[in-house]
């Protein structure tokens, strides 16, 4: 039995665009990021969809009704799927944080399986929230198509349980842009097949960014060591 998953990035918010840290700052999408919220809508609009999760914040919550727009889709709310708590780095900006924490904005772009954000998660234990939520969606919707909204390092730090990948290199893997779609194909027994990674071919050229844009640093290359061209195919991921 196939179930079909979509994960999706949402939109663009005023903070990704000045590079501040979000993490569960309840922040709307902003202008350009409804834009693309309604282009990811249209893109989904004749795939067929059987259930739709969801974070509970409002540029997840935005991105996933214009998904729902038109269906008779029941959107569900989970904890589980939202971003990392950035504790009191939330809202803040790599000089600010650099000038209160000398020496830990390094260890979020270079070392993150060792951060350790003053009052907030760490990616582990991100991770290990997030990958239960999808497990249990994955029992729950055994079979079906399901669309999920949520946020970049959310969906990459599940992703990367499923490839094995250590935490230390989510910042290798192929970035998630806002909006992106990425689809899987999950089989019974732990398989699963990557269709289409980050792929924003939904979105006009304007609404494209010429880098992801990731909270603390700006960096439009990098050493992607993961490559997705390497990935497709099926994988075998432990249900723990």
């Amino acid at each position: 039995m196939k179930m079909t998953l979509y994960f999706i990035r949402h939109g663009e918010t005023d903070n990704n665009v000045k590079h501040r840290f979000i993490g569960r700052t309840d922040m709307p999408l902003n202008e350009r990021g409804i834009e693309q919220a309604q282009c990811v809508g249209r893109a989904m609009s004749g795939i067929r969809l059987d259930a739709l999760y969801t974070s509970p914040y409002q540029r997840a919550v935005m991105t996933a009704e214009q998904i729902c727009s038109g269906r008779d889709l029941q959107m569900v709310k989970d904890p589980g799927l939202c971003e990392i708590d950035c504790g009191d780095w939330d809202g803040l900006g790599r000089e600010e944080i650099e000038e209160r924490w000398p020496g830990m904005i390094e260890l979020w772009q270079h070392q993150p399986d060792k951060l350790e954000m003053p009052n907030g998660e760490t990616f582990q234990q991100v991770q290990d929230r997030a990958f239960r939520t999808f497990l249990n969606i994955v029992e729950k919707e055994r079979g079906k198509a399901v669309a999920v909204t949520s946020h970049m390092l959310t969906i990459q730090l599940i992703l990367a349980r499923m490839l094995n990948i250590p935490i230390r290199d989510v910042w290798k893997m192929r970035r998630l842009d806002n909006a992106s779609i990425t689809e899987l194909a999950i089989y019974d027994g732990g398989e699963f097949e990557i269709i289409r990674w980050g792929d924003d071919r939904h979105l006009p050229d304007h609404l494209k960014n010429t880098f992801v844009k990731i909270a603390g640093f700006i960096e439009k290359s990098y050493t992607e060591t993961y490559h997705t061209s390497n990935l497709v195919g099926r994988h075998k991921y432990l249900n723990r």
